[in-house]
């Protein structure tokens, strides 16, 4: 695989949240932050998969599974015991990476340190106490902070003296709030200024979503054609069906030639997790109106519609019982009926769970897939467990 190709794979891969999109590439980056090193690692696995043999995939994966695994915040005998066996496949299958020529040896310090990890754990605890983030902010309190207060003469005393103050200042702070704890009384919500509505979220579960949507009164037919959602009204006829009482439920060839009691719903385009291994595609966030057409005349909708965001998925496969022994990762496919339309839900937009994020699984990837139209032109995935920490302790 040359530069050229990783960086094509690299541009066209879907977005996903919280991991960085790099729209031009890898290999044109001159100096590499330790963030984007984050992000890059992230993505690598994935597209690499088809391009080097799977001993190269198999000792990747076991590095940044160990990379994961030393970066819980808590440990026990299992999660020790995972980071040895880990620890123990790199070192199986490292040695690809000599007899394909890529290096000639691997005596580098930081490998070496790697044995030295899972002792260290058990006599001084977890790796976040050294790492060296935590303290990057002290530079600005005790330093910048420090000196700007100074008159820049002899400074350093008047720079201990302002710290001591602050220190001061934050325990007598500290200690009224506790003298004012017993109130509980909860201060009223202001409501969202004129015109910035967008900016205020609410709640439902633990799903966050803006409390205005940005388009709101959308069309039914742009909807389909927008979102991309063929299947999205006859589930919603589906779905608003099954929320009547059972005796006035009709049978689902009624319910799909039924009329909508309207043509437009207020929709979304992105909610946030507030922290199944069934996979969907997101495909319409929308909420139903409260006002519909009844019989010509307009009239409240029925009571036992909801009142919360709802969504439109399409569904992918389930897990299979374990995932692929090279990289670590489960495979889907896009779930379809026998005649190949893609089976869909209406479901509410509290029942999500977690965000993952697909990376394709085919060793040759089409050069006319983009970031845009990956996900509805390739028809096999890898859900990637490396795209956060959470999605490592959760898809695993």
């Amino acid at each position: 695989m040359g530069e050229e190709e990783l960086d094509n794979r690299i541009r066209s891969l879907p977005p996903a949240f919280g991991v960085r999109h790099f729209k031009n590439g890898i290999s044109a980056l001159a100096q590499v932050s330790g963030g984007e090193r984050k992000h890059m690692a992230r993505i690598l696995l994935s597209c690499l998969v088809g391009k080097i043999d799977s001993r190269g995939i198999t000792a990747c994966r076991s590095l940044l599974h160990f990379i994961h695994l030393a970066q819980y915040p808590s440990h026990d005998e299992e999660t020790l015991r995972y980071m040895q066996v880990e620890l123990d496949t790199w070192h199986q299958y490292r040695s690809f990476f000599i007899t394909s020529g890529t290096r000639e040896d691997f005596n580098i310090p930081k490998f070496h340190s790697l044995t030295h990890y899972i002792e260290s754990i058990r006599l001084l605890g977890t790796t976040d106490n050294y790492n060296t983030e935590l303290f990057e902010r002290l530079h600005i309190d005790f330093a910048k902070e420090g000196w700007r207060a100074s008159n820049k003469r002899d400074h350093f005393p008047q720079m201990v003296k302002w710290l001591s103050r602050q220190e001061k200042i934050a325990s007598y702070d500290f200690y009224r709030a506790w003298l004012d704890e017993p109130s509980t009384k909860e201060p009223e919500e202001p409501e969202p200024p004129a015109g910035q509505g967008g900016e205020a979220e609410m709640e439902a579960g633990h799903i966050s979503i803006a409390k205005y949507p940005p388009e709101p009164a959308k069309s039914l037919a742009r909807i389909l054609v927008c979102h991309a959602a063929p299947g999205f009204m006859p589930q919603l006829k589906l779905y608003l069906n099954s929320l009547l009482p059972s005796p006035q439920q009709v049978p689902k060839r009624h319910a799909l030639n039924g009329i909508l009691p309207f043509s437009h719903l207020d929709v979304w385009h992105q909610y946030k997790f507030m922290p199944s291994n069934l996979v969907g595609r997101l495909r319409v966030i929308f909420r139903l109106p409260q006002v519909v057409d009844r019989d010509g005349f307009m009239g409240p909708a029925p009571p036992e519609w909801p009142r919360e965001p709802l969504a439109y998925i399409t569904w992918f496969t389930r897990f299979k019982s374990s995932p692929d022994k090279a990289t670590g990762m489960y495979r889907v496919e896009p779930a379809a009926d026998a005649k190949g339309m893609l089976l869909g839900s209406i479901i509410s937009l509290s029942d999500i769970r977690q965000g993952c994020m697909l990376t394709p699984s085919k060793a040759n990837w089409d050069s006319a897939w983009n970031t845009d139209n990956i996900l509805d032109n390739c028809d096999s995935f890898f859900v990637n467990n490396l795209q956060s920490k959470y999605a490592y302790q959760t898809i695993y």
